[in-house]
């Protein structure tokens, strides 16, 4: 009798105590504060079919850790599955920059986090993983920004546009800032831009796969101080890496123009082209063209001697560049430097060449176009960004790549600007693929508002 009213007794307690850590549980309540933290971003610097690295300044010293899950839970924090605190910082530009690796990922999905420290929590933000089979998606590529007068509207135009095009990530192709990169309140100005403007109004943040330019020349390491890029051999030097998307539909590789182009970073170059050879699509981006269409800009024969050969050698099929300011894409060329139908150590190979599209002006105050190639399909004077469709292969359909360009402000003779991006309509994750309602794409007399690769698809 008394085992029997002593294991009732312990029942009822045990009953009692998960009746009281179900009510607690569901009476906690989420903190008015926010945290004490802004300047989010994502960056894909490793396998984005598996992981992605959240960056942010932390505005004041605490304990922080950034929770997220499959779910949406808003900002209930306690609710996400899955938590991990900071494993990367730095204090550079007046900013106390924390950086979290959200790993073992699941490929084409939504994840959902929230920033949680000892002042507060964040808004709640998503984002989608990379694909790990062939599967259609968009993306955006440009670079050069400025910190001052039109031009930084110009930029702040274009990164709108960014939210209103959703697409999968962003390649920047360098020259973030105005300067040599050593401004601290340029950085901020533009982290603050990036995380108001390029950000969905759904909370979705784009990740950025960023690529050094010149004007970060000023310490050799600011991609690793403001996104966490990878370098080799311990050197914060030598920043460039590669990623692959969808299997082996895609495969991005990021090169870095502004350090030694020949050497291990050749080397590096030639093993991974080799490696990701069967990819479907292999495209590069850095800042500095082989070849610019802007006569004020020299010919960069020496990066054209270290790289050309093994762009043409694997089959590179899209070239990115900035530095310029202007609208520029190519037919697709391979490199020759006897022909005697070679302009400038290039000749058109509708079949097998690279197809160099660029060359910057996402801010930056575009240039005279006053130095075209006899390969050149296109080039224009304004701010702009290449929006590239990437399709797999369906049925009787090969894979193919569709580029358009994406205007975002222009000048008349007297230097009034006009932007282009408040009127776009903004498309939703069930029409990432359509053209906007008021967007201005460059037109050809040609091909038309977009142009594919492969090329003789242009013909149909």
């Amino acid at each position: 009798m008394k085992k029997t009213l002593a294991k009732n007794y312990l029942v009822i307690i045990f009953t009692l105590f998960i009746g009281l850590l179900l009510v607690s549980t569901s009476c906690k309540q989420v903190p008015d504060e926010f945290a004490a933290s802004d300047k989010y971003r994502l960056v894909w610097n490793s396998n984005p079919e598996t992981s992605v690295t959240v960056g942010w300044d932390q505005l004041q010293t605490s304990e922080v850790e950034v929770f997220f899950g499959l779910q949406d839970w808003g900002r209930k924090y306690w609710k996400y599955d899955k938590s991990i605190k900071p494993s990367a910082g730095n204090q550079k530009y007046g900013m106390n920059t924390q950086f979290a690796s959200l790993d073992d990922l699941q490929s084409g999905m939504n994840y959902y986090f929230v920033i949680k420290d000892d002042f507060g929590v964040s808004e709640r933000y998503w984002f989608k993983t990379a694909p790990s089979e062939p599967e259609a998606f968009t993306f955006i590529a440009g670079g050069d920004t400025k910190s001052s007068g039109l031009p930084l509207e110009a930029g702040r135009a274009t990164s709108k546009m960014v939210s209103k095009l959703r697409p999968l990530f962003v390649i920047f192709n360098g020259d973030f800032n105005s300067g040599s990169g050593l401004d601290s309140l340029s950085w901020q100005r533009w982290l603050k831009d990036w995380q108001q403007l390029t950000f969905t109004e759904d909370g979705r943040i784009i990740p950025i796969l960023p690529i050094h330019g010149n004007h970060e020349n000023g310490d050799k390491g600011n991609l690793n101080y403001i996104f966490n890029s990878p370098y080799h051999n311990n050197d914060s030097s030598s920043i460039y890496y590669s990623t692959t998307i969808g299997g082996n539909l895609v495969h991005l590789i990021a090169l870095n123009s502004e350090i030694e182009t020949g050497g291990a970073q050749k080397d590096w170059l030639e093993e991974d082209l080799k490696k990701n050879n069967d990819c479907t699509f292999k495209i590069a981006g850095y800042h500095k063209p082989f070849r610019p269409h802007y006569s004020g800009k020299r010919e960069n024969d020496l990066l054209y001697s270290q790289w050309v050969w093994l762009f043409d050698q694997y089959g590179l099929d899209i070239s990115i560049d900035a530095d310029s300011h202007i609208h520029k894409i190519t037919y697709p060329v391979r490199p020759d430097t006897l022909s005697v139908d070679a302009d400038m150590g290039f000749v058109r190979d509708d079949e097998k060449g690279t197809m160099y599209i660029g060359e910057g002006s996402w801010g930056a105050s575009p240039r005279k176009t006053d130095d075209d190639k006899s390969w050149t399909l296109a080039s224009g004077s304004f701010n702009q960004v290449k929006w590239i469709h990437v399709f797999p292969d369906e049925s009787e359909t090969p894979a193919y790549l569709e580029i358009f360009t994406v205007k975002t402000a222009s000048y008349d003779a007297d230097g009034n600007q006009t932007l282009y991006v408040e009127d776009v309509e903004a498309l939703n994750e069930e029409n990432l693929f359509d053209i906007p309602e008021n967007i201005t794409l460059f037109e050809d007399d040609i091909f038309g508002k977009s142009v594919r690769y492969p090329f003789y698809l242009n013909n149909k």
